[in-house]
């Protein structure tokens, strides 16, 4: 009985750590290590969903996905086990550079393969990744705004309020970046307000509030949020106070949530932001089996208006 006890404990305290597919004893065991950076946001869950799915078909492959739990320290964490593990590559969808940088500079000198999903970290040893073009996502964004405030105003003049990111989160950055290349060559247009809101809704509401709160019923015209989380946040922060009717709300996602905002008339368009899980797979299945892929795999983004949104799908 107390084998079986054993046994048991020891089974427990591995699913608690390990989403798991296709695990097989044997020589030919591959080991795939997929780490993220959170597991509390819709395109996170998806991504880790859609690897452990495609996983499925191949009986020898285990995936080891890990939780970083919003915390560069718990996703090191999560790699450093994984190369303990012996993973044969590794996925992964990257947030704040710092840190996590250093960790996979020792995986490549481990000579274990990496690549990026959904969120890449620039100038590192990765041998792919796949990711839409988050600055070229910003700059359409900024062209969608002056034509809307030119139609607005007769001419390209307003005030903006952009909501960031996570604070050094290269996406976020690229994003609003791509945004301002647009909008900063238009005197006209004034940035009144540009907090970071950590690409969380509950933080989004409460930047929202405050902005609403600074300035007066009348004086803004647009809210960029750089994800669809925190553009619906803003959306509830602007619907609280009344002001559906004097901003246009604009995200980057695409989810289910932001179309439905769309086709309420609560928000104006976003751009689809599709989770990578998928085609990582299938990219790291050509780089075990010694094929040559290309650097970077940009999918398209779709933008999603009122004028479109009844035949759209949500990324996520």
């Amino acid at each position: 009985m107390k084998k079986i006890l054993v046994v048991m404990l020891v089974l427990i305290s591995i699913s608690g750590m390990v989403f798991a597919a296709g695990q097989q004893e044997g020589d030919d065991k591959i080991i795939i290590g997929l780490s993220q950076e959170s597991l509390d946001h819709p395109f996170m869950i998806t991504q880790r969903d859609q690897v452990l799915e495609a996983a499925e078909a191949y009986p020898n492959i285990e995936v080891i996905a890990t939780d970083g739990q919003g915390s560069v320290v718990t996703q090191v964490a999560g790699i450093e086990d994984m190369l303990i593990k012996g993973i044969d590559i590794l996925l992964v969808q990257a947030a704040k550079a710092e840190g996590l940088k250093q960790e996979l500079k020792k995986v490549h000198e481990k000579g274990i393969p990496f690549m990026f999903v959904g969120k890449p970290i620039m100038g590192t040893d990765a041998i792919t990744m796949v990711s839409m073009d988050n600055y070229l996502i910003g700059t359409e964004i900024g062209d969608y705004v002056v034509e809307h405030l030119k139609t607005k105003h007769g001419s390209v003049k307003g005030n903006v309020v952009v909501i960031e990111g996570i604070p050094g989160d290269e996406t976020s950055v690229n994003r609003i970046g791509g945004f301002h290349e647009v909008i900063d060559k238009e005197s006209g247009i004034k940035v009144v307000a540009q907090q970071p809101a950590d690409y969380r809704r509950p933080q989004a509401v409460s930047v929202m509030q405050n902005v609403l709160q600074a300035n007066p019923a009348g004086t803004l015209d647009v809210v960029f949020a750089a994800n669809g989380e925190m553009a619906l946040g803003a959306v509830q922060a602007v619907k609280d106070a009344g002001r559906l009717d004097e901003v246009i709300i604009i995200g980057l996602d695409g989810q289910q949530e932001e179309l439905d905002a769309i086709a309420a008339g609560e928000m104006s368009a976003t751009w689809t932001y599709e989770p990578c899980g998928t085609q990582g797979f299938e990219l790291a299945m050509k780089i075990l089996d010694g094929e040559a892929v290309d650097k970077m795999v940009i999918p398209a983004s779709r933008k999603i208006t009122i004028d479109n949104v009844a035949g759209q799908k949500p990324a996520f």
